[in-house]
């Protein structure tokens, strides 16, 4: 049971080309906080990158914002649906200030519209 909750390290986005890839060639969701691309990976399993600007934020702001994301995708990457997706997360002004279910609320309206 450990595995399907856990966020694998081979679900992070590391590499500058694959950020680029998907920013590219990716489809593009914005919601009132965040600015959302994604784009199918060819793998059996999604994967997470975040973008958290320094110009915008503290340290402990940013790590908050990134900490909480990574919680989102950790409980939810089951009911994203398949194919895997390469998802980039872009946090904007205000993310700062949600909550674990106030994200949960604008990531949903953007995953269950792409499933029907």
């Amino acid at each position: 049971m450990r595995g399907r909750f856990s966020f694998r390290p081979h679900e992070r986005i590391r590499c500058s080309a694959d950020f680029q890839r998907v920013k590219k060639a990716g489809k593009r969701a914005k919601i009132p906080h965040f600015g959302l691309n994604f784009i199918p990976n060819g793998l059996a399993y999604h994967r997470l990158g975040l973008i958290v600007q320094k110009r915008f934020w503290p340290a402990v702001r940013r790590n908050r914002i990134k900490r909480v994301t990574r919680e989102w995708f950790r409980l939810n990457k089951g009911r994203i649906p398949q194919p895997g997706k390469d998802i980039v997360v872009i946090a904007r002004p205000g993310a700062e200030k949600l909550s674990p279910g106030d994200l949960l609320r604008e990531f949903s309206t953007v995953f269950h519209k792409q499933e029907k």
